[in-house]
């Protein structure tokens, strides 16, 4: 195929026909060509004999990966770009953009999860959750050095209401208004910077309803229970924390105000120390509905209140907590990445199920490069996802790594 688009006139022309072709590249290497033949095998040529679904879910993903923005501009690109219809499958021309509008709003969700699921499921294979690159404090802990750090946070997708009636509200933190959308909570491996787990709600639904589930793909994901969770306040809740501490998984967590109510304190055996210019207390509580005692580590900072966090890790120093809990942040890029980039508030269709459909199309893109980078290693280790993806796009190499056949 790359041969053929030698004939191409013009150089520009040839080489975004190239790069597109490209496409099918990431998708062999990877392996989501077999996924998607895995998990739907006898669905791919459900609607007409000249494209199938299974094309259309390639054109999403691709439209994420080479940052379009819209379904009118994939459209365009596939009807223009032989190089980009090589790739999604689509060898006698796309559909029309009526039918694949209609054909995302009633997207097979069922299929779409599983793709997600299995490409999870390859990525542990692969050894993606092992990397230890992207976690300076997990670099340096050597007595839990075969633990793997996984940040639980959620985040709500703003969303018009005059597009989606149908959206309830839910606390939106930037603007401390109640906002139209959904919520998706994912768990988010820090140390290898790849997705363990995703969950989409309405945004009515507290957090706390899907930690368990959040909890489980990460262990189903990862194939372990030696995992330290960093987790966010949203999902605070005495119970859970002891079953993670009966289950021996190791959390992190900020103390919200109401938990010293019925709490014991053992101030008699609380420890000092002073850190870059920061007053550090550890100590131990017991708080109401946990048997077990926690570490109390309380930073004090000027004159402000101290940040407080709880913790079941007895083997490190506090200061070594507190950076753990700081490793947290990567997650707040991944939802910033997702919004801006991968274009989650600029929905491609009109119902729930398109909704739901362009989230697990992003985390699936997602995924896909971050296998990618892993495969390709060398100086693209510890590479961040944002320019990963503009290598991808402008990186000579890669598109020489792209051309080659498969």
């Amino acid at each position: 195929m790359i041969q053929e688009l030698n004939g191409c006139i013009d150089r520009n022309s040839f080489a975004l026909a190239s790069r597109y072709a490209g496409l099918k590249r990431i998708f062999t290497i990877t392996g989501f060509d077999n996924v998607l033949n895995t998990c739907w095998q006898n669905e791919l040529d459900k609607y007409r004999k000249q494209y199938s679904v299974g094309g259309e879910l390639r054109s999403i993903v691709g439209m994420h990966v080479y940052g379009m923005n819209s379904v009118d501009e994939l459209h365009e690109a596939l009807s223009s770009n032989e190089g980009l219809r090589y790739s999604c499958l689509f060898p006698n021309g796309p559909p029309s953009r009526s039918q694949m509008s209609r054909d995302i709003n009633s997207m097979d969700l069922e299929f779409v999860i599983s793709v997600f699921h299995q490409l999870k499921q390859d990525a542990q294979r692969l050894g993606v959750y092992k990397e230890t690159g992207y976690s300076e404090v997990m670099q340096k802990i050597d007595t839990l050095s075969n633990y793997l750090l996984v940040a639980l946070d959620a985040s709500l997708v703003v969303l018009n209401k005059g597009l989606f009636p149908f959206l309830k509200t839910g606390y939106y933190t930037p603007t401390g208004k109640q906002e139209y959308g959904l919520h998706i909570h994912v768990g988010h491996c820090i140390n290898a910077d790849s997705t363990t787990a995703l969950r989409i709600t309405d945004a009515n639904i507290h957090e706390t309803n899907e930690f368990e589930r959040l909890v489980t793909q990460t262990i189903q994901t990862c194939k372990t229970t030696k995992l330290i969770l960093v987790i966010d306040k949203g999902y605070y809740d005495h119970v859970r924390f002891q079953r993670l501490y009966d289950a021996k998984i190791f959390f992190v967590t900020p103390r919200k105000k109401y938990s010293l109510k019925k709490a014991i304190l053992y101030l008699d055996e609380d420890r000092e120390t002073i850190i870059d210019g920061k007053r550090i207390v550890d100590g131990y509580i017991t708080i109401n509905e946990m048997t077990a005692r926690l570490r109390w580590i309380r930073v004090y900072e000027d004159d402000k209140k101290p940040f407080e966090i709880l913790t079941n890790i007895t083997s490190l120093p506090s200061e070594i907590i507190v950076a753990l809990y700081g490793e947290r942040w990567p997650i707040e890029l991944v939802f910033k990445d997702v919004k801006q980039n991968f274009g989650l508030q600029q929905p491609i269709g009109r119902t729930m199920t398109a909704l739901v459909f362009h989230i697990y199309a992003v985390f699936i893109t997602y995924l896909l490069l971050q296998i990618f980078r892993h495969i390709l290693g060398g100086r693209y280790t510890g590479m961040s996802m944002l320019i990963f993806r503009r290598s991808i796009l402008y990186s000579d190499d890669l598109e020489m790594i792209l051309r080659k056949p498969p």
